[in-house]
Parts: C-alpha cells; sequence; structure tokens
C-alpha cells in the first residue's frame, strides 16, 4: 500500500500539501488538487479518514439528489457527477426522489444526519423554496436557480438551435411536442419560436406532453398517434420534441403511418441520450454538456464548502448533434 510520501513525490508536492489535499484545506488549488487525487488514485492510496475527519470536522461526503433516475440524461450526469467528486477526494451518496416531494424531502434530512460536506440538486418540479432555505450546508442546483450557487444550461438556445437547423435544411413547417409551459425553467419552445421567427417562420403545430420524461411514465406517443390519425401525417415536415424519449415515439408513431424520417418528415430531441444514438435513424438531440456541468458543480461546491459564499449562477450553452433523424437532400424533400 502507497504511502502519502509516495503520493508527493509523485505529484512533486510537499507532504503537508497531500496531508491538505485530502482535508480539503481551502488554500490548495484546484489545479494542485487534481493533481494530488490522480496520483491518489493511480497509488491506490488509502488515507487514515478517520483522523482526517476527526482533525477538518468534514466528512468527504456529498449528497446528490436528483428528481428521477429513471431519466436517462441524469443517469448520465450521475455518472460523470460521481467521477469528479472521486477525482476531488469525495465521496457521493445518491437520491433519487422519483419525483415525488416527500421522497424529496426525506432524502435532503437524510443527507443532514450523514453530514453531508454539500449537497448537489436537481429539485422536482417548481422547485421547494422551503425545503432548500433550510439546508444548513452548501448546495448547488443544476438546472433551476436555487439558492446561491446554480448551474444551468440555456434550453432556449437549444431550441433555437433546432430551428435554425430546420430553417437550413428546408423544413418550413415545424412541430412541437412537449410542455408549452416555462413555469419550471423550460424554455425550448420558447427558443424554437425565436429561432423560426429569425427564419422568418412561424411555428405551425404545437401538442401539449406535460408527462415526465421517463420510459414509464409518458404518453407522447399516444398524444402524437392521435394526432397523426386526425390529420395528415405531412402537413409538418418536422417535429422538434422536448426529450430523446419523445421523439422516439414521434418516430416510432411516423413509420407506423407509413411517413419516412427523415425523407418526409425530420425529428430533433432533446439531452443527447444514449437512445437517441441507439435509435435507427439515430436521432439528432441537443446535448447538453454533461462533463462540464459536473466538473462546474463539483467546483462551485468545493469553493463553497471552503467558505466561499458568494452567489454564483453558470450558464451553460448546449450544443445540436446532427444525426439521420434530420438530415435529407433538399431536393428529396416532398411538397
Amino acid at each position: 500500500m502507497a504511502t502519502m510520501e509516495e503520493v508527493a513525490r509523485a505529484a512533486h508536492v510537499s507532504r503537508a500539501t497531500v496531508s491538505r489535499v485530502l482535508s480539503n484545506h481551502p488554500s490548495v488549488k484546484p489545479e494542485t488538487r487534481r493533481q494530488v487525487m490522480e496520483w491518489v488514485h493511480k497509488l491506490n492510496y488509502e488515507p487514515n479518514q478517520v483522523a482526517q475527519n476527526l482533525a477538518g470536522q468534514r466528512t468527504n461526503l456529498i449528497g446528490v439528489l436528483f428528481s428521477d433516475l429513471s431519466n436517462p440524461l441524469y443517469a448520465s450526469l450521475s455518472t460523470a457527477l460521481v467521477r469528479e467528486a472521486e477525482r476531488q477526494g469525495y465521496s457521493v451518496i445518491l437520491g433519487d426522489a422519483q419525483r415525488e416531494s416527500a421522497r424529496e424531502a426525506n432524502i435532503i434530512t437524510s443527507f443532514k444526519r450523514r453530514k453531508v460536506d454539500g449537497i448537489i440538486v436537481r429539485a422536482i418540479g417548481k422547485p421547494n423554496e422551503k425545503l432548500y432555505s433550510k439546508l444548513s450546508v452548501p448546495m448547488v442546483s443544476l438546472y433551476k436557480i436555487i439558492g446561491r450557487k446554480n448551474i444551468i444550461s440555456s434550453s432556449e438556445d437549444g431550441g433555437a438551435q433546432v430551428a435554425r437547423h430546420f430553417c437550413s435544411t428546408g423544413r418550413t413547417r415545424v412541430g412541437y411536442l412537449g410542455p408549452t409551459s416555462s413555469q419550471y425553467g423550460n424554455d425550448k419552445l420558447a427558443g424554437l419560436e425565436s429561432g423560426l421567427e429569425a427564419c422568418g417562420l412561424k411555428i405551425a403545430k404545437i401538442l401539449d406532453c406535460n408527462q415526465h420524461e421517463t420510459a414509464e411514465n409518458q404518453k407522447a406517443y399516444q398524444i402524437f398517434s392521435r394526432y397523426l390519425e386526425e390529420n395528415d401525417p405531412r402537413a409538418i415536415n418536422a417535429w422538434f420534441a422536448h426529450s430523446d424519449i419523445a421523439a422516439s415515439d414521434i418516430i416510432r408513431a411516423l413509420m407506423e403511418h407509413g411517413v419516412r424520417v427523415p425523407e418526409d418528415v425530420s425529428v430533433c430531441g432533446y439531452n443527447d441520450t444514449l437512445l437517441a444514438r441507439k435509435m435507427i435513424p439515430s436521432v439528432s438531440s441537443v446535448a447538453s454538456p454533461i462533463d462540464e456541468i459536473a466538473r462546474m458543480a463539483i467546483e462551485l461546491l468545493i469553493h463553497a464548502i471552503d467558505q466561499d459564499n458568494e452567489p454564483e449562477t453558470v450558464c451553460l450553452t448546449p450544443h445540436l448533434v446532427i444525426r439521420e433523424s434530420s438530415v435529407v437532400r433538399i431536393d428529396k424533400i416532398r411538397p
């Protein structure tokens, strides 16, 4: 088993620096922290955690709460957060609220009982401000602004990117399937509308679909199939879905009605999950910068743990990944 001295030599720092890194001392620069933790893992060094906790009054635990881990996006993000936290010398306790307010509150209470050093949360629905305002430990909120430290990704910008893509490929009759209210931070529809307006177009059809983004609990397929049964399936030649799951349901329903994707109708989803990459055809989708969100979330939380309580909201930009479901030669598009 490696010693602290061996870690210090490998990382080209002093033994005292290694000790400060392992106790999360605020004086350590982020780059030094990453360098030391890299060698801690490479050399399989196991510090005396009990002694460290007694000395620093910390547990080196981070609580991470997601609204629903069955959402493929959050499953990927949880993996990235755990990986980044471990690089910084922290262990992670994961909580899955399953979109239930009572579970959300119970998990937060459990985190506090475990004496976590900080919490990262993706709150369910409309944030429970009463619950989070009472937290006595540092917190970083993902995708919603709650408290002093937040990381958001502009879904409005993502919607606008989809609009520009549809316009550039000759799609002029664009529809949207998803939530129509921005109450909970959703502004994909607003982005789509503004992007189309910049191209001189208006959205042709909106199908309200406010269900949760999970494979088990959603109604996108039923909503869209009902629409196709009552309307010309080719009247809209491009659809933007609020999630990859909804996009896959659109493609399934279109094909069942004899509509070719993307020759007759283009489809774009959101979140760039594994489903988008594995579908046939593969689905064009707006990707959240998962690794960057995880890195920034852990970095902000460590700063907060180190007594940096200055308000900070980081807004990251998503990007559209273009795949088979929306790419077709203009001369093959039916009028």
